[in-house]
C-alpha cells in the first residue's frame, strides 16, 4: 500500500521532516519511503506492508500534526507576533514557547481534519481555519515589549505545567525516555539554542544534561529549567 503527504515545494522542509522521523520505522516494518520532487511540489511516499499499515498509518498523521502545529504555527507568529525588547535569540525562544503552551491541543484539532489522500497546505487552508483564528486572538495577548524577566517566567510556567516527561541530551542531540531522537526544533528553521527549542517543544518538566551544550543554550535552559536539570557523567567529561 502507498501512502502519500504532499507540501508545496517552497516547504521542501516539512517533506524532509517526514521522511526523517519515518523512512527508519518503516524500513524496520519491511517498507520503504522516498522523496519525489516536481515543479511546484513535494511529496513523500511510504510503501506499506498491508499488515503493517494500520500501524503506519497513525505515526504518519502524527508527523503531519506537527508540520501544521509547529512549522505553519511558527510562520504565522514570524509574520505577526511583534514584541519589543527581546534579543533575537530571545525572541525565537518565545515563539518556540508560544507554539508549546498549547502544542497537544493544535495537533488534536489538526488530527481530526487530516483524511487521505494528505494535501498538507491544502488541508491546512481549506479545514483549519479555526486554528488560524485561534493563533490570532494568542498574537493579540502578546505584549508590545516583552523583556527577559518575562520570557523566563513565561517559559518556566509551561516547563512547571508539565509532569513526569524528562528529555535527554547526548553529543548535542535531544532524546526522550525511549532514546528516540527528538527533531520537531527542524521546523522552525536554523538557528541558535536549537537544544533549548527542542526541549522546549518536546513538552518536557525535566532535562537531563549528559554533554555540554553551547553557552547561550547552557544559560537559556538553566533559566527556565532551574533544578530540573540534571547532570550526567558526560557533562564533566
Amino acid at each position: 500500500m502507498n501512502l502519500f503527504a504532499s507540501e508545496a515545494a517552497m516547504r521542501r522542509g516539512n517533506i524532509d521532516y517526514l521522511y526523517k522521523t519515518l523512512a527508519g520505522s518503516l524500513g524496520l516494518a519491511g517498507g520503504n519511503a522516498e522523496i519525489l520532487s516536481e515543479k511546484d511540489r513535494c511529496v513523500f511516499l511510504a510503501t506499506v506492508p498491508d499488515d503493517a499499515e494500520r500501524f503506519f498509518r497513525p505515526s504518519l498523521e502524527d508527523k503531519i500534526t506537527d508540520l501544521i502545529a509547529i512549522n505553519y504555527k511558527y510562520e504565522y507568529f514570524k509574520r505577526y507576533v511583534r514584541s519589543s525588547g527581546l534579543k533575537p535569540i530571545e525572541y525565537e525562544l518565545l515563539l518556540s514557547a508560544l507554539i508549546a503552551a498549547d502544542l497537544e491541543e493544535d495537533k488534536r484539532f489538526a488530527l481530526s481534519k487530516l483524511l487521505p489522500p494528505y494535501t498538507v497546505d491544502g488541508s491546512f487552508v481549506f479545514k483549519m481555519k479555526p486554528l488560524k483564528r485561534k493563533w490570532a486572538e494568542i498574537v493579540g495577548y502578546v505584549p508590545e515589549y516583552f523583556v527577559g524577566s518575562q520570557l523566563k517566567d513565561f517559559v518556566g510556567y509551561i516547563v512547571n505545567e508539565r509532569k513526569g516527561k524528562k528529555v535527554y541530551v547526548y553529543s548535542g542531540n535531544v532524546f526522550d525516555a525511549r532514546y528516540n531522537k527528538l527533531c520537531r526544533s527542524d521546523l522552525l528553521g536554523d538557528g541558535d539554542c536549537s537544544v533549548t527549542k527542542e526541549i522546549i517543544l518536546s513538552l518536557s518538566g525535566e532535562v537531563v544534561l549528559d554533554c555540554k551544550v553551547s553557552d547561550e543554550d547552557e544559560y537559556y535552559l538553566k533559566e527556565f529549567f532551574g533544578d530540573k536539570i540534571f547532570f550526567g557523567k558526560g557533562y564533566f567529561s
